[in-house]
C-alpha cells in the first residue's frame, strides 16, 4: 500500500509540472516551431509543427495516441511501426522520434490505457507494455477492402476495435467485416457489438456512450450530408450498403432492404468529407471545446468542391445528442466575416492539398494533429 501511495503521489507531481510547463510558455510568435498556416484562431489557441518528415509520405502518421508521460506514439502503417515521439530540446514538444515497435501489419489504431499501448492492425491486436509486444489477437477480420479501422479501450476494460468493409459498395460476404467487435484486455471473449459499417476509422467513449464514424460510398456526387457519425448500440446495424443518409434512405444502386431496421446516423457531415479520426476534449485548457468529440475530415477526391480537409469539433447537448460541428482548423473568420472555405484551400491557407488524418489530446490539454505528407501538429495555449 505504501508503494502505491508514492507511485500516485510521483504521479500527480508529475502532472503538475507538466501543467506548470504549459502555463509558463512563451507568447505564439516568439516560439521557434510557431506556423501558420493553416489559419487558427488565434485568441483561442497557438499552432506549432511537432514534426515533419516528407519521406514518410501520405500516410506517415495514421494514428495517434498521448501517454501521460508525455510520449507520443505515431503509428506507420506502411512500415509496419509505431514511433515514440518525446521532448527531448525542453520546448515542451515531443519532437525527438524512435522506433518504438517495428514488424507489425499495417498498424492503424493506438489506445493507451493503463499503462500499456493498444494497437491494431490487420488481423492483429498487440499490447505494449515494458517494452515488450504481445500479440493478443490474431484474427480480427480483414484482407482486402478497408483497413482495420480505430481502436479504444471502455470504462468496462475491454478494447473495442472496428472493421472495415471488404469493398467500396457490395453485400457482404462476412458479417463482421464493417463491425465493432469487443475483446477482454487479454484478447478473449469476442463479441459483435454493431454492423453495417463501411469505413469506420475510429472509436471514441464519451460519457459512457461509444461513438464512432463512416463514410459514404464512392460517387454519391449528387447525395449530400451522407459520412456518418454514429451512436454505438449492441447490436445495432448502420445499413451499410443498403442504407445512406441521415434520414437513412434506401441507396438507388442495392436492392429491396428494410431501412426501417437498421439505425440512423446522429449527425451527418458533408459527403466524401471522410471522418478520419475522433479524440474527445475532456479538458479544460481551452474552454470552447470541453466536452466536443474533435473530428478530422480527410477531404474529398476527384470533385471541383473539396469537401472536409478540416478539424472539426461536434458539441452536445445536455441529453449527449450531436447538436452540429464548427471548424476549428482552418479558421473561416477574417474579423466580423467569414471566408469561403474552398478559397482558403485552394490558396492553400488550410490543410489542403494535404489530409488532417487523427487527432488526440494530451494530459496538459494539448491537441495534436497528424497531416499527410509526415507532419504533426499542435494546438497549444497562447
Amino acid at each position: 500500500m505504501r508503494y502505491f501511495i508514492i507511485i500516485v503521489i510521483l504521479l500527480a507531481i508529475f502532472c503538475l509540472n507538466l501543467l506548470t510547463r504549459a502555463n509558463e510558455l512563451p507568447p505564439c510568435g516568439e516560439r521557434p516551431t510557431f506556423i501558420d498556416p493553416p489559419w487558427i484562431n488565434g485568441q483561442n489557441w497557438c499552432l506549432e509543427e511537432v514534426i515533419r518528415d516528407e519521406r514518410a509520405g501520405e500516410l506517415g502518421f495514421t494514428a495517434l495516441a498521448a501517454a501521460p508521460d508525455g510520449t507520443l506514439y505515431a503509428a506507420r502503417p506502411l512500415y509496419g511501426q509505431v514511433l515514440a515521439l518525446t521532448d527531448e530540446n525542453g520546448d515542451g514538444l515531443p519532437e525527438t522520434a524512435q522506433i518504438a515497435i517495428e514488424g507489425l501489419t499495417t498498424p492503424n489504431g493506438l489506445a493507451y490505457f493503463d499503462d500499456a499501448l493498444y494497437i491494431s492492425g490487420g488481423a492483429n491486436i498487440y499490447q505494449f507494455a515494458d517494452n515488450e509486444l504481445e500479440m493478443l489477437v490474431d484474427d480480427v477480420p480483414s484482407g482486402g477492402g478497408f483497413w482495420t479501422g480505430g481502436l479504444t479501450i471502455g470504462a468496462d476494460e475491454r478494447i473495442y476495435v472496428a472493421t472495415g468493409a471488404a469493398c467500396d459498395f457490395c453485400p457482404p460476404d462476412d458479417p463482421v467485416r464493417g463491425a465493432i467487435l469487443s475483446y477482454r484486455l487479454d484478447g478473449s471473449d469476442r463479441q459483435v457489438i454493431a454492423t453495417g459499417l463501411r469505413q469506420p476509422t475510429d472509436l471514441v467513449f464519451r460519457d459512457g456512450e461509444l461513438w464512432t464514424v463512416d463514410t459514404a460510398r464512392d460517387a454519391l456526387f449528387d447525395t449530400p450530408d451522407s459520412d456518418e457519425l454514429n451512436r454505438v448500440t449492441v447490436g445495432a446495424n448502420f445499413g451499410f450498403p443498403y442504407c445512406i443518409g441521415a434520414d437513412n434512405r434506401p441507396d438507388t444502386l442495392i436492392g429491396d432492404f428494410d431501412c426501417s431496421e437498421t439505425s440512423a446516423p446522429a449527425m451527418t457531415f458533408p459527403t466524401h468529407s471522410t471522418p478520419l479520426g475522433m479524440a474527445l476534449y475532456d479538458s479544460d485548457t481551452f474552454p470552447n471545446v470541453q466536452g466536443d468529440l474533435l473530428v478530422t475530415l480527410g477531404g474529398s477526391s476527384n470533385q471541383a468542391i473539396l469537401q472536409g480537409y478540416v478539424l472539426a469539433a461536434v458539441s452536445f447537448d445536455d441529453d449527449g445528442n450531436p447538436t452540429g460541428y464548427h471548424i476549428i482548423i482552418p479558421e473561416q473568420s477574417a474579423g466580423s466575416a467569414p471566408i469561403d472555405l474552398q478559397a482558403i484551400h485552394y490558396q492553400a491557407s488550410g490543410f489542403w492539398p494535404r489530409r488532417p488524418l487523427d487527432v488526440t489530446v494530451s494530459v496538459e490539454g494539448w491537441i495534436y494533429i497528424s497531416v499527410g505528407g509526415g507532419r504533426i501538429l499542435v494546438l497549444r495555449p497562447n
